[in-house]
Parts: structure tokens; C-alpha cells; sequence
């Protein structure tokens, strides 16, 4: 029994002496830890979860994050009773971060995915911090199969897989925790209502809904507040139309999210390519006070794939979505030159 004693205490300190102080002391690794919700599926391809998200996961990993076991987000998701797993509200981050000891919340959506001859993928993806719920990091992607073709069809991808990682590679490649530095004195807080939808097109509000949160982001004069916010004062409100704004609602969202702007629209036009007629987008969008209940800025931005074309089919746009998001991002520009004074 002694020597039994004496082995065990020798044992330990060889243990002590060669691990690493994280695995003692049950520390971490290292890595940001995150939550990685299931994308909303927009595309209307049933079979497109199953290529994205693994895929996702992936790219996430490669890039030094620790994604939590899906396990332990179901079962937080059940508890919370959140249902909807594109967006996420402040008091909710703030709940799976302290409970799931997690840094960020990873979210987005697939807005096409096809695979026939010419493949699309089109993503929109953000990360919202558990500490206070805020966007640190927002992007979108998109492409077909044919958007690199060369002479003699050269550049041309035909394999969805092979697609999907070059897409998944454009919007992951500003991946970071660490959201842009801004001018606190020059930069607005905006919160984007959901976009009203007549195009026909199933979900263009609200795949132009994220393109606007998106492009907000990486504009140095404002800051999205994260949809789950928006989504919690409208229910908590009552709003239940899309691109309108009762006059009488924009001071009560500005004291309750901290907002000095509103932006609401509607996607008029959004249809895909058809056989001579290229893919077209109308959007059009408003800026509202929200302190003072005045409209600072309106415009409609309309292009189809075919706008931009240098010679040959070089320029253009072959799917909606491409042109959905030069009109996004059209409108943003030309948003940040309002005058708030």
C-alpha cells in the first residue's frame, strides 16, 4: 500500500510536469469558441443544408474557431424555445454566451443554390457577440458557375462542391471576432425593418433584408443593429407590416434599441435569368429619423445582368441575387452622403 502511495504521488507529478497548464487547469484552448446556427434555407433546394453546412463547420474551423457540438446548441435552442436560427436577440446571446461559454454566434443564409449546368451558391452570413449582442462581423457571397469563364469556356466550373468552397472562400476570407474600427461620432446606429416582398419571388424580402444588414456593416458611416433586436421590438410592438413604418412606432424603436435611423423598403422586382432575358432586381428603400419621425433619404435602385457587360458577356451578372446585391449596395452608397443635421 505504501508503494502504492509513492507511485501514484510520482505518477502525478510527471503528469504536472509534462501537460500543458491548459489541460490541468481545464482551460481552453485558445481558440474563439462559437455557436454555429443552422442557415436559413432561402434557395428553395431541400438538398442545399446538407452541402452548405458541413462545409461551413469546415471553414470555420480551418480557421481557428472551435465550433460547440450540435448537441449542446439543440438542446440550448430547445430550452430558450428559439425557433427561428437566422438571427438571434441580445438577451438570448448574452444567455447562450454565459451557458454555453461561447464568444460568438455564427448565422446567415443560403439565398441560392443550384446545380444544374450553370451551379449557383449565394450566401449571406454574420456573427453576433454573446457579450452584447452586437454584429462583429458581417458579409455576402455569390457566384455561378460560369462567372469565371475564360475563352474557350476556360475558368467554367460545373461541380456544386467544387463551387461551394470557392463561394464559402469569398465569404469567409474577412472572417474575425474583431469588428472594424469606426468613428463612434460620425457613424449610425440602423435598425432594418424586413423588406416588404413583391417581386413573386419566394423570401427576396428577406435575402434583401441581410444583403442591407451586410453592406451597413462594412460601411464606415453606420452600424447594423442585429435583426434578433429588431424581430423582438416589432413583435413586441405589434408591427406586423413589411416596408412601412407607422410614424408613431420610430421614436419607441429609437429609445428601445438605441437606433438613430430605420431603414424599410421592398424588393419590386427579383427574377432569375430566362431565356434571352437576363436576371434583373428593383429595390427600393428608405431612411427614417427615428428621433425626430422625418424620411432623410429615399431611392429605388433597378439593374439586370446585362448592365455592365465590356464586350462579349464579360461584366455580366448571371443570377439575381449578383444583381440584388449591386443594388444594395448602390443604395448604401449613396445612403451615407444624407445629411442628419
Amino acid at each position: 500500500m505504501i508503494l502504492s502511495a509513492r507511485l501514484f504521488k510520482i505518477l502525478v507529478l510527471i503528469l504536472l510536469v509534462y501537460l500543458p497548464c491548459s489541460a490541468v487547469a481545464g482551460e481552453t484552448t485558445g481558440k474563439e469558441r462559437v455557436a454555429l446556427f443552422p442557415f436559413e434555407n432561402f434557395s428553395g433546394n431541400k438538398d442545399a443544408m446538407q452541402y452548405i453546412m458541413p462545409e461551413i463547420r469546415g471553414r470555420l474551423e480551418s480557421s481557428g474557431f472551435e465550433v460547440i457540438d450540435d448537441a449542446s446548441l439543440d438542446a440550448f435552442l430547445l430550452k430558450e424555445r428559439i425557433r427561428s436560427t437566422g438571427y438571434i436577440a441580445e438577451d438570448a446571446a448574452i444567455k447562450m454566451g454565459r451557458e454555453l461559454n461561447v464568444k460568438g454566434v455564427v448565422m446567415g443564409s443560403i439565398n441560392s443554390f443550384s446545380t444544374d449546368v450553370n451551379p449557383v451558391v449565394g450566401l449571406s452570413a454574420r456573427i453576433v457577440r454573446t457579450s452584447d449582442g452586437s454584429v462583429v462581423w458581417a458579409n455576402h457571397a455569390s457566384s455561378t458557375g460560369e462567372d469565371s469563364t475564360t475563352i474557350l469556356e476556360l475558368g467554367t466550373i460545373r461541380e456544386i462542391e467544387r463551387l461551394s468552397r470557392k463561394v464559402l472562400g469569398d465569404l469567409f476570407g474577412s472572417l474575425t471576432m474583431h469588428p472594424p474600427d469606426k468613428e463612434r461620432e460620425s457613424t449610425y446606429r440602423i435598425a432594418v425593418m424586413p423588406f416588404e416582398n413583391d417581386s413573386g419571388r419566394e423570401d427576396a424580402g428577406m435575402i434583401a433584408t441581410y444583403l442591407f444588414l451586410a453592406e451597413l456593416f462594412k460601411n464606415e458611416k453606420f452600424e447594423p443593429v442585429e435583426f434578433g433586436e429588431v424581430k423582438r421590438f416589432t413583435v413586441a410592438m405589434r408591427i406586423r407590416g413589411k416596408g412601412e413604418l407607422d410614424y408613431r412606432n420610430a421614436n419607441p424603436i429609437a429609445e428601445s434599441a438605441g437606433v438613430d435611423g430605420i431603414v424599410v423598403g421592398t424588393v419590386e422586382a427579383y427574377r432569375e435569368e430566362s431565356g434571352n432575358s437576363p436576371p434583373e432586381a428593383s429595390i427600393s428603400a428608405r431612411l427614417i429619423d427615428a428621433r425626430k419621425n422625418r424620411i432623410l433619404w429615399c431611392n429605388n435602385a433597378s439593374h439586370d445582368g446585362d448592365d455592365d457587360i465590356i464586350i462579349l458577356d464579360w461584366g455580366r451578372l448571371r443570377s439575381a441575387e449578383s444583381v440584388a446585391h449591386k443594388a444594395v449596395t448602390e443604395l448604401v452608397e449613396d445612403m451615407k452622403k444624407v445629411k442628419w443635421q
